[in-house]
C-alpha cells in the first residue's frame, strides 16, 4: 500500500485528485491539507510514501513545502500537481516523480501512479536486501568518499584510500600484483615499491576487520582480489542500468532517471589518480548515452521533463550543437521563443570565449526559423 498525503490551498480543487485517487486500490489517501504550514506541523508524526502538492499556495509555495518535507522524510516522492507550467525545471530539480498539470486526466494519473508503483517496489527490495548487507557506502563520482553508519572512514595515508580506490574500480577482478605496483607507484624503484603495496594492504586489511568481518582481500597465484559487502555504490548503481540501454520505456524509465542523478562529477576527478583515466571516459559514455536515449523517450512523453534531462546533460559536456538545435526545437514548440533565442545567444558566446568557434549551420537554420516564425 503507498500511502498518500494531499496538499492545496483551495478545498475545491482538491475533490478531483482525491476522486481520482480513490479508484486505485494501491493508494491510501492519509490526510489532506489546506493549510501548506499544518504539514510541518504534523511531519514528524505523520507516515506517508507520496505527497500530491500544488506548488502556487498563498501562505507557502509548493517548492519550498516539499524541500521541508525532504529534510525530514528524504524518501519520500514528491508529485507536484499545478495549472502552471513555468515551475516544471525547479520541480524536477527536487528529483520529483511526477509534474501534473490541471485538470489532471485519468489516463495522466495513470501513469504517475505506475511509476509509483515502480518506486515503492524497487525501495521495498532494497530494506530487504539491506537486512544482509552492513552498513558501507562508497560515493565515486567526484571524489571517493566511504561511509560506515553514515560517517565519512579516514585512510591510514593516501596511498591506502588510492589502493581502495583501485579495488572498487576493478570489483571482483584478480590483479596481478605488478599491474598494481606499476599502476600505483609508477617510474618508482621495484623492490620499493613492493614494500609499499605490502604496507597499504596491511592497512587496508586491518580497517576492513573493522568495517566488514566478512571482506577480506584475497591472494592467488601473484595476484589479488577484494571481496567486501556495500550497501551501495554509486558507480556500481549506474553501471547496472548499462543493460536497460537501446530499451529504454515505462518499466525501466524510474530506475534510469534514478540512476543518472547518481552521477554529478566525473569518476574519481577530484582524486587525480592517473590510472582511473579510463574508466572515467567509459561513465562518461554512459552517463551521455543514456541521457540521450531518457531525452528521445520523454520527447514523446513530456516536452518538459526532456528540456530537464537536456539542461542535464548541458552540465556535464556544455559544447553539443545537437543538445542546444533539440532544446531550441522544444522550446519553440513550447511557443517560448523568447528563451529559444536567449539560449541561442549565451551558447554563441560560450563557443567563442571557451573555443573560439561558431555554431553548426543546423543551429543557425533552428535560430533563423525563430527570427521568421
Amino acid at each position: 500500500m503507498i500511502r498518500a498525503i494531499l496538499v492545496d490551498d483551495e478545498e475545491l480543487s482538491l475533490i478531483p485528485i482525491i476522486e481520482k485517487l480513490k479508484q486505485y486500490e494501491e493508494i491510501e489517501i492519509v490526510k489532506t491539507y489546506t493549510e501548506p504550514t499544518q504539514v510541518l506541523h504534523d511531519l514528524k508524526a505523520l507516515s506517508f510514501d507520496v505527497v500530491f502538492v500544488d506548488i502556487e499556495m498563498k501562505k507557502m509555495d509548493g517548492i519550498t513545502l516539499s524541500k521541508e518535507i525532504l529534510a525530514i522524510h528524504s524518501n519520500v516522492q514528491i508529485v507536484f500537481v499545478t495549472a502552471h507550467s513555468e515551475y516544471a525545471i525547479q520541480a524536477f530539480e527536487l528529483n520529483s516523480i511526477d509534474y501534473l498539470l490541471k485538470p489532471v486526466t485519468t489516463k495522466r494519473l495513470d501513469n504517475t501512479i505506475h511509476r509509483l508503483k515502480q518506486h515503492h517496489l524497487l525501495i521495498s527490495n532494497q530494506v530487504v536486501n539491506q537486512t544482509h548487507q552492513n552498513q558501507l557506502i562508497v560515493k565515486c563520482f567526484g571524489e571517493l568518499v566511504v561511509y560506515y553508519n553514515d560517517h565519512p572512514v579516514s585512510f591510514k595515508t593516501a596511498k591506502v584510500k588510492e589502493l581502495f580506490a583501485f579495488f572498487i574500480t576493478y570489483r571482483n577482478t584478480y590483479i596481478h600484483r605488478d599491474v598494481m605496483i606499476e599502476k600505483l607507484w609508477p617510474n618508482h624503484d621495484y623492490k620499493k615499491s613492493k614494500i609499499h603495496l605490502h604496507t597499504c594492504l596491511s592497512h587496508l586489511r586491518k580497517m576492513l576487520e573493522q568495517l566488514d568481518p566478512t571482506g577480506d582481500i584475497n591472494f592467488k597465484d601473484q595476484h589479488y582480489c577484494l571481496r567486501i559487502q556495500l550497501k551501495s555504490c554509486d558507480a556500481y548503481e549506474l553501471y547496472d542500468v548499462v543493460d536497460n540501454l537501446g530499451r529504454v520505456d515505462e518499466s525501466n524509465i524510474t530506475k534510469l532517471e534514478k540512476a543518472v542523478h547518481l552521477y554529478q562529477e566525473p569518476y574519481l576527478e577530484l582524486n587525480g589518480y592517473e590510472w582511473a583515466y579510463e574508466k572515467t571516459q567509459e561513465y562518461h559514455h554512459i552517463i551521455m548515452q543514456l541521457l540521450n536515449e531518457i531525452i528521445q523517450y520523454y520527447e514523446e512523453k513530456d516536452l518538459t521533463k526532456a528540456l530537464y534531462y537536456l539542461q542535464f546533460q548541458r552540465k556535464i559536456e556544455p559544447y553539443l550543437d545537437e543538445n542546444i538545435k533539440k532544446s531550441m526545437e522544444i522550446l519553440l514548440k513550447q511557443n517560448n521563443r523568447s528563451e529559444a533565442i536567449k539560449l541561442y545567444f549565451d551558447y554563441c558566446k560560450l563557443m567563442a570565449e571557451e573555443l573560439g568557434l561558431n555554431p553548426s549551420d543546423s543551429i543557425k537554420k533552428v535560430y533563423d526559423s525563430l527570427l521568421t516564425s
